[in-house]
């Protein structure tokens, strides 16, 4: 991002929040924070966030957050994971765990 975009950006969080005030130290520090992410993404983060906070958004509430190990992903982000890697046994492996189960519980099948 370059300093006119980060200015148009904290314009626009200007405009959603009227409590939201700015000047040239702020437009300087968020586009030190800011300069190695995409206007784009940094606007779709904060239509993101402006439908779900009454609140204006903190640098760290934008930033595109890496894929570092460790950290919770979202429910979109779930399905995308579950539905990439989810590959449902065969009928002969599900049966063999469910006699173990009724085994363990004792449960005796006629």
């Amino acid at each position: 991002m370059n300093k006119r975009e980060t200015f148009a950006l904290l314009k626009m969080i200007s405009v959603f929040y009227e409590q939201f005030s700015f000047d040239q130290e702020k437009v300087n520090l968020w586009h030190d924070a800011v300069k190695d992410q995409t206007f784009d993404d940094m606007e779709e983060n904060l239509l993101k966030h402006v439908r779900q906070s009454p609140f204006p958004p903190k640098v760290s509430e934008l930033y595109i957050k890496s894929s570092v190990p460790g950290i919770v992903p979202d429910p979109d982000e779930t399905k995308v994971i579950l539905t990439r890697h989810y590959v449902p046994a065969n009928s002969e492996v599900v049966q063999k765990e469910l006699a173990n189960i009724r085994k363990l519980l004792g449960i005796e099948r006629e």
